[in-house]
């Protein structure tokens, strides 16, 4: 009979050939690959943004979210809307349905907001954004001894020299003021120069600005005219004529007018390690690839920090790239040990070179499944490295089961081709079945919903790959290289292995036949009786996950490298009240930071390294980085979270609307249940006395954790 199969055993020139050209692609595909941390998601929102500045949240839902919602609910190709209002800024979120194409309804939103004309004349203009996924590689922290202004400056000069490096797409300078120039006049200074706000603000538009005056046409070419009067910062404000006469004396602004070049008013103040620190996020945007990326960003850290000025450090943290080599490292480790055990096992009751042909399976199935990978669309990440973890005690056991039929066919004295057909043809069926099944139980994974729906799909794409691959190293390539061993001698050597190995089979055979051969037969003559017994035992796991014994988590208590802290005080307050928060909550942290690291075991690499506090309006944030894995997490944010509830007395806790510590490996991830639960808190609280908003606080807070 005529087939793949056979007409790979009898070509073993065309079975080596297709193993090295898996081995080969996989190998030259390992670059091609993206490596990042998480994959990209598919994210179909739109956000609607709209300044209203100096109002409250009240009023920036009442006249910016409402009539924004109103404007658009009707569009098609929207699944759902979600609007924040805070103050000073309204946010309208638009998730839009999956199959709906997002710039049309970016553009058709865009049309039904430039049409309403019934939003406060002293609103910015609203802006309307395609939410896009870019892939963080870390954060550059710069902090010292520096003014805002200084801080700034050098801030942009880094970003600039950053960004130019290789794998870097984008550098963002975040939490940075933006520059504003004010100009404040007083009513006595109008009067004394007989001059009106309109005129001054007249002469300030029609001074400040860059206009085109034609050209000039000459054989040698066109010139360009062009009245240069743009101002940029406070002299050039400042040396604008208002007016003047016949005599040429001449009014300017700085007459009139005080001039301050500062930052715009945002209540927003940063600390890392106790001092003024700006951030900035990389990301890279296209065919990712954190390992390179990060190596990058640390070296350009590590030359630019020599030449920076005295008391100003950098520090690159926040690194992905951790994560992604402990789970490479972990899946290599676990690869390698899995294919010493698997060959140790099997030299115990076959023989060794077949042994070693049956562990190659593994090393072929993943090298292919690399070599396709790229034309899948997915990379390497957490997803699917682990992936192929999962599938790691999978694709060796095709190979195993059919090593095992040619074996017992050769050894039934069958040659070495005819034993290695006969041996493959016996288990094809099950094999192959086997395989369909597994893929047909992860094939649902390629459907699933939702923005991270796409981004799951490298576990079912990693696992159908690696078992075709595994089915055609078993049954086209394994057969063909035990069709070609040598046979074994009918006289066996004396050596350690071989008597080992003979032990071991004998063994086996034994208890094969002597124990599982009578105990099988007995199961089967009573099979009603064995299929209630198992059946009773799917009761009692049953009812041990309904009754609660059996504990069960989305994501296990793992050790997590930050501990994130949150606390937010009434809307209105002084900012100076978020300052002094966030520096006792620093302060605590500080402390617990001292008492840990100065413990002998934490003397090589410290427990708790860097502390950021951010106070922004009426919110406080604390990040506080964990950098050694023997730390205990959980019992740290228990007396960070008894340290910080001292520095919240109780007149200030009846103040505060959400206090959440959370341990997760992902510090900026707050689950869905905190928006709603935050706006709840939000509403009930402004009706309510100061003595039942504590009450409120303190239950909602304790159904969050």
């Amino acid at each position: 009979m005529s087939g793949p199969i056979t007409w790979f055993i009898k070509n073993p020139i065309a079975a080596n050939l297709l193993m090295v050209l898996l081995i080969i692609g996989g190998y030259t595909s390992i670059p091609k690959l993206d490596k990042q941390f998480f994959p990209t998601p598919e994210i179909n929102q739109i956000e609607i943004r709209m300044e209203f500045r100096g109002a409250s949240p009240r009023e920036v839902e009442e006249q910016i979210s409402v009539r924004i919602e109103e404007a658009i609910h009707d569009l098609n190709g929207i699944e759902e809307l979600r609007s924040t209002s805070r103050e000073g800024v309204g946010v309208v979120l638009v998730e839009v349905e999956s199959d709906y194409p997002t710039q049309k309804l970016t553009n058709d939103i865009n049309t039904r907001v430039d049409a309403i004309r019934s939003f406060p004349s002293d609103a910015e203009r609203p802006t309307v954004t395609e939410i896009t996924y870019r892939h963080q590689m870390g954060r550059v922290q710069i902090f010292g001894d520096l003014s805002e202004r200084e801080m700034k400056e050098l801030g942009e000069t880094l970003r600039d020299e950053l960004v130019r490096q290789p794998w870097v797409s984008i550098v963002e300078l975040q939490t940075a003021r933006p520059y504003e120039v004010s100009i404040e006049v007083s009513e006595e200074s109008l009067q004394r120069y007989q001059l009106t706000f309109d005129q001054v603000a007249a002469a300030v538009r029609s001074a400040s600005i860059n206009l085109p005056a034609g050209a000039v046409q000459r054989d040698s070419g066109d010139l360009l005219i062009q009245t240069r009067g743009q101002a940029y910062d406070r002299a050039d404000f400042e040396s604008i004529v208002l007016r003047s006469d016949f005599s040429g004396q001449e009014l300017l602004l700085s007459d009139v007018a005080a001039v301050r070049d500062t930052f715009e008013d945002i209540d927003v103040d940063i600390e890392f390690n106790g001092k003024r620190s700006l951030g900035l996020n990389v990301y890279v945007t296209t065919s990712p690839d954190v390992i390179l990326t990060t190596d990058t960003v640390k070296a350009w850290v590590k030359e630019r920090e020599l030449s920076l000025p005295e008391g100003v450090s950098l520090e690159f943290w926040q690194d992905p790239s951790k994560s992604f080599k402990e789970r490479v490292r972990t899946l290599v480790s676990n690869g390698l040990g899995g294919l010493v055990l698997v060959i140790i096992v099997l030299m115990l009751f076959l023989r060794p070179m077949l042994a070693f042909w049956v562990s190659v399976g593994i090393v072929v199935a993943y090298m292919g499944t690399l070599f396709l990978l790229p034309y899948t669309g997915q990379g390497l990440n957490m997803i699917s490295l682990f992936a192929f973890l999962l599938t790691l005690g999978i694709v060796v056991d095709d190979a195993i089961i059919v090593g095992e039929s040619v074996h017992s066919a050769q050894s039934r004295g069958l040659s070495g081709v005819h034993g290695a057909l006969v041996g493959t043809r016996q288990v094809v069926k099950p094999v192959v079945f086997a395989v369909i099944s597994t893929m047909v139980f992860f094939a649902p994974m390629f459907f699933l919903p939702g923005e991270w729906g796409p981004a799951s799909k490298g576990i079912p794409v990693v696992v159908c790959l690696a078992l075709a691959f595994s089915l055609i190293e078993s049954l086209l390539i394994l057969p063909s290289h035990l069709a070609h061993m040598k046979p074994e001698p009918e006289v066996p050597d004396s050596g350690w292995l071989t008597r080992t190995r003979m032990a071991c089979a004998s063994w086996l055979a034994r208890f094969a036949n002597e124990r599982y051969r009578p105990f099988l037969e007995k199961c089967l003559r009573n099979h009603a009786s064995v299929g209630g017994f198992f059946l009773v035992l799917l009761c009692l796991s049953l009812a041990l996950f309904g009754g609660g014994y059996l504990k069960s988590a989305f994501f296990p208590r793992v050790n997590s490298d930050f501990v994130v802290g949150t606390v937010e005080l009434p809307q209105g307050g002084a900012f100076a009240d978020s300052q002094a928060m966030r520096d006792r909550l620093v302060t605590a942290a500080e402390a617990i930071k001292t008492d840990y690291n100065s413990q002998p075991r934490y003397q090589q690499t410290p427990a708790i390294d860097n502390i950021l506090g951010v106070a922004g309006g009426n919110k406080v944030d604390l990040l506080v980085q964990t950098v050694n894995d023997d730390l205990d997490t959980e019992e740290m944010t228990k007396r960070l979270r008894q340290a910080w509830a001292i520095c919240l007395r109780p007149r200030t806790c009846a103040l505060i609307t959400l206090f959440v510590i959370r341990v997760s490996p992902f510090p900026c991830y707050l689950p869905p249940i905190a928006l709603p639960v935050l706006r709840c808190l939000r509403r009930k609280c402004a009706e309510h006395s100061s003595a039942t908003r504590a009450s409120l606080i303190s239950r909602i807070a304790l159904m969050h954790r």
